[in-house]
């Protein structure tokens, strides 16, 4: 056991924080933050632990940076919030970890509860009409795990209990909320164990029956097909997913990338959409895929057997899921992977020219694809306003072997040829908007020698509060490069309008309701009042070196920069 000599419970629980590996905590605060204030203030005189408090002027933008910064560490991130206010513009940004399994510690004080004569009680008029009956309720949908403090004795117990929950597997986001009473109140020590007693650390990887099912199925396929969305973050798998693909020449797909799963320029990669392919295969293996595809618009044949594979391929957090499951291999892929090309060794044997001539066939059509893309880039690179496609290539081209994607998003994954794990996130399956900045952010703390780029669209980018970013950003240090994809509408929403409505009014009179975005804001000039470097672009030619001219800013002046491009629809 460890004792430390404190003053409050505010104290002891930064320092328990810290004591667990918490090295930052992203704040917004309110009235209920005066006790931590204090407590820090404290603990700076005497130089106790306490980890390092980073002020994010909107929860948004502060939930956004711990998952970026989890994101890229591995390690759980931890955000202060003020109570229901802020725990509601927080709930986009829990949603978001929830989706993409990230740990966050999300902590909210609670308003005081008592109304006189207790420390910390009630002195404000909002203290009464800020008070709910049940806070936790508010998030709890997209948490593992929610809890009031409700005294200091528990204190150790409830901090550990958290971190275990945000990290055990499948990993997500915990919520706890912290009455001012609570941590105003006067204590002389804390005792607690060295290490979090409650956190196993365990990994799972797929029971060994499912595995062999899942071998003779692959071993039986004349042309099987790997799907795969966001098992990337899990960087070792990456290694494992070559490796089997290699093994038994399996094509691979990479279906609305959150992460990078499969080197782009593998002569098996056979890009981001299994549209082409999925009617032809006879087996699928969806690897941490939500919707390997969409059942709307493609779909396997009715008899394809589909293995899935991830920490909860059945995705029981989601309401309604309906893709088959014929063999479920639960566990970490990397783990699982690696099981099952092991399991295939003794099942291959006298079907190598087979294989060779497969992976012929897939080698020449990954050709295609690669030129395909580069050619529609070329044709691409005089379009006035400027292409979508030319200025993704244009930042892929950009991106060296220590640059770090964060997309929010525009920018156009078969334009980038990616090989490295851990060199690109994309946007949570949830799509709650405003994610990218801070994301890119915590991204660059946690990675601080990292070149990391954003991009954009220009809705994301409002979304994203910037003005709260891009005082973060100059407050802290922190130089990334934003890209923003200006085409001043919400796409998305227009071309949903055209999926469901083809023929209807709104596509025949390009009479488009809740879609434009103007008159475009001067981005640029945002970023220009906050400290940042800016700049507008609108000739196609001009797109290489003003991206040089911004990861110049970026790299020697130490200063965040944004290039504000016009695109089109």
């Amino acid at each position: 056991m460890k004792t430390v000599e404190i003053e409050t419970a505010a104290e002891a629980l930064l320092i328990l924080l810290r004591e667990r590996g918490i090295e930052y905590l992203f704040g917004n605060s309110g009235t209920d933050a005066a006790p931590l204030i204090e407590a820090y203030a404290r603990l700076k005189t005497i130089e106790g632990p306490a980890p390092k408090p980073v002020t994010v002027p909107h929860e948004i933008c502060a939930v956004s940076m711990a998952h970026g910064y989890a994101m890229v560490t591995g390690k759980p991130a931890s955000v202060f919030v003020h109570v229901n206010v802020g725990t509601a513009n927080a709930t986009t940004g829990i949603m978001n970890a929830c989706r993409q399994n990230t740990p966050i510690l999300v902590m909210a004080g609670r308003n005081p509860i008592f109304e006189d004569e207790v420390l910390g009680s009630r002195d404000l008029r909002i203290h009464w009409a800020q008070e709910s009956f049940d806070q936790g309720a508010m998030v709890r949908e997209y948490v593992k795990w929610d809890y009031e403090l409700r005294d200091f004795q528990q204190l150790e117990v409830v901090v550990d209990r958290s971190l275990a929950s945000a990290v055990s597997y499948p990993q997500g986001p915990v919520y706890l909320s912290l009455p001012r009473e609570r941590l105003a109140s006067k204590q002389k020590k804390i005792s607690f164990h060295e290490n979090n007693r409650l956190d196993s650390g365990a990994e799972a990887q797929a029971d060994r029956k499912s595995v062999e099912r899942a071998a003779d199925l692959i071993a039986e396929a004349n042309f099987p097909l790997i799907i795969v969305n966001d098992m990337g973050r899990e960087t070792a798998s990456v290694a494992e997913l070559v490796t089997l693909a290699e093994t038994a020449s399996i094509p691979v797909v990479e279906v609305s990338r959150q992460s990078m799963n499969f080197p782009a320029n593998h002569p098996l990669h056979l890009g981001f959409s299994p549209a082409p392919i999925v009617q032809e295969a006879d087996l699928i293996l969806a690897i941490e895929a939500d919707a390997p595809w969409f059942p709307r618009r493609m779909a396997p044949n009715a008899e394809t057997p589909v293995i899935q594979m991830g920490r909860d391929p059945l995705f029981s957090g989601y309401p309604i899921r309906g893709f088959p499951l014929d063999v479920a291999l639960v566990g970490s892929p990397a783990l699982s992977l690696a099981s099952l090309c092991e399991a295939l060794d003794s099942r291959l044997a006298g079907k190598e020219k087979s294989f060779l001539e497969r992976k012929e066939k897939f080698r020449k059509r990954h050709e295609e694809f690669i030129n395909s893309r580069r050619k529609a880039a070329e044709e691409a690179s005089k379009l006035k306003p400027i292409s979508m496609d030319w200025l993704s290539r244009c930042v892929g081209d950009a991106a060296d072997e220590n640059t770090i994607l964060v997309n929010e998003y525009d920018l156009r994954a078969d334009q980038l040829q990616l090989d490295r794990p851990g060199s690109y996130f994309g946007s949570p399956a949830v799509s709650g908007l405003g994610w990218g900045f801070g994301a890119a952010l915590g991204a660059k703390l946690g990675m601080p020698d990292s070149t990391v780029i954003c991009t954009l669209g220009d809705g994301a980018y409002i979304f994203n509060n910037p003005i709260a970013c891009h005082m973060t950003a100059a407050a802290q240090g922190l130089p990334i490069l934003l890209i923003i994809f200006n085409n001043q509408v919400w796409n998305a929403v227009r071309s949903s309008v055209a999926d469901v409505a083809p023929d209807g009014w709104a596509v025949s009179r390009e009479d488009y309701a809740f879609v434009h975005l103007t008159p475009s804001p001067e981005f640029e000039k945002i970023a220009e009042a906050c400290g940042g470097y800016g700049e507008r672009i609108e000739e196609p030619s001009d797109i290489p070196a003003a991206i040089e001219r911004g990861l110049r800013e970026v790299r020697e002046n130490k200063r965040h920069a944004l290039l504000n491009v016009i695109c089109r629809i």
